[in-house]
């Protein structure tokens, strides 16, 4: 496998071509720093990408929302929504709930709404913790860096919970159409992703005041019947609508064997859990549009938690990624996507190595893709750069070969697994010491 870390570095290095003991030693010293700079990424990502740490100090970060403004909203699983400014985590959080956050429980869920620029309306779905427990959606008001507690309109209050503390779901977004649908769990009961009256285990489509809409699937019965888009489904932690075509993915984390991808696009659907995980002949459920197997692995896992059509109004990524469908696991700290222009969608690696328990990819205003890393407790961001710096094979040692030419340049070779001689992308002397040893200031690509 190929890695390329494209990053521009500076560094100082002396060098003399008779280099006296003390010009060897600083010599070796850089280049041991080489060395371990090299051997310490082992993310892999396509030639000119690279991953860059927004920030850190993230206490179990669950989900994301990039604002229009440029911030970033970030929820902490304990309660805390948190603000990422010129990428800077401000350190007081734009609120902070009273939240059970047990489990899979806690702040797991956030939406802006359409209008966020004029209105400044924001959509948390967090558990309560008082009362019979339960999760809720509520809306609330942000002014400038901060959102009042008092300014909180409970828009949908759901079912109780069991003594079971996961499969919540989550995920909230509007679609084309303005309403506001909301995914969430069966609560570790297999039995509720069936049973239309009860909101566990469905994707809902309601008003933004919590009202039921018209051009719902179900249009009688109980309040939870009418609020169902789709149903059957286990834990859709995320969703994503596809900006301009409304096409909405669900990934919904499987149990045994399969992790799904769905197309719930159109309303009434029947995902198939529990009696189905996976492809199926059933004619009464809908296929997922891509699965993959538990395992371990690029491309196999234990859990989607994250999935994101990738339409950017402008971004300076390859146009070949424009339309796909990336997506995430939580085990095996990868980033796959799918190209879904054709059937069935087909499977391309993308990013492997990544930092731990990663969640909640995005696609930024910036047109790069985002993620969080409970592990880590930090933000990420990859990005790309035409400036393709030459690629390493493997983990691999560097020794300097040679040095030549007035304009200074210094070629070095990349050994153990292959060679790849590399160019310095420019060379000055700074200082030269009476011993002979001279200071250069090296700017070159580490691929």
């Amino acid at each position: 496998m190929k890695t390329s870390i494209s990053k521009l570095l500076q560094t100082f290095i002396f060098y003399k071509l008779k280099p006296p003991a003390a010009c060897k030693f600083l010599l070796l010293i850089t280049l041991f720093f080489l060395i371990n700079l090299s051997s310490s990424f082992a993310q892999t990502f396509p030639a000119g990408f690279s991953q860059v740490q927004v920030t850190n100090g993230l206490s179990n970060p669950t989900v994301l929302a990039s604002a229009p403004d440029g911030r970033i909203f970030v929820a902490e699983q304990g309660g805390k929504l948190r603000i990422i400014k010129n990428s800077v985590l401000l350190p007081v959080p734009l609120v902070q709930l009273n939240v059970n956050a047990s489990g899979e429980r806690g702040l797991i869920g956030i939406t802006l709404d359409p209008n966020f620029t004029t209105n400044k309306y924001i959509y948390l779905y967090y558990t309560v913790p008082t009362g019979t427990i339960h999760n809720r959606v509520s809306r609330f008001t942000v002014t400038g860096d901060v959102t009042l507690a008092s300014s909180e309109k409970i828009i949908l209050e759901l079912d109780p919970l069991s003594g079971a503390t996961n499969h919540n779901g989550g995920a909230m977004q509007f679609g084309k159409d303005g309403k506001l649908y909301i995914a969430v769990g069966e609560n570790a009961n297999r039995a509720n992703a069936q049973n239309l009256d009860t909101y566990h285990g469905k994707i809902l489509r309601i008003n933004a005041d919590g009202s039921v809409p018209a051009g719902n699937p179900f249009t009688t019965g109980s309040e939870q019947r009418k609020r169902i888009w789709s149903y059957g489904l286990r834990n859709p932690y995320t969703f994503n609508f596809q900006p301009g075509t409304g096409r909405l993915f669900v990934n919904d984390v499987g149990e045994v064997t399969w992790e799904e991808i769905n197309d719930a696009t159109a309303s009434g659907l029947n995902f198939g859990w529990p009696e189905s995980e996976g492809l199926n002949n059933n004619t009464a459920h809908q296929n997922p549009v891509y699965t993959y197997r538990h395992g371990a692995g690029d491309g196999f896992g234990c859990a989607i938690t994250g999935g994101v059509f990738f339409n950017p109004a402008t971004s300076n990524y390859p146009a070949s990624y424009t339309g796909k469908y990336f997506y995430q696991d939580l085990c095996n700290n990868w980033i796959n996507f799918i190209d879904v222009s054709s059937s069935p969608a087909v499977r391309a690696s993308f990013a492997t190595g990544l930092p731990g328990q990663s969640l909640s990819l995005s696609v930024g205003n910036d047109g790069n893709l985002y993620y969080l890393s409970r592990n880590n407790s930090a933000l990420y961001k990859i990005i790309y750069t035409t400036n393709i710096a030459p690629v390493i094979t493997g983990r691999s040692t560097w020794q300097l070969k040679s040095f030549s030419g007035a304009a200074g340049h210094l070629s070095r070779e990349c050994l153990g697994h292959g060679s790849s001689p590399l160019s310095v992308a420019k060379k000055q002397r700074q200082h030269c010491r009476r011993d002979g040893c001279c200071l250069y200031h090296i700017q070159h690509n580490c691929g």
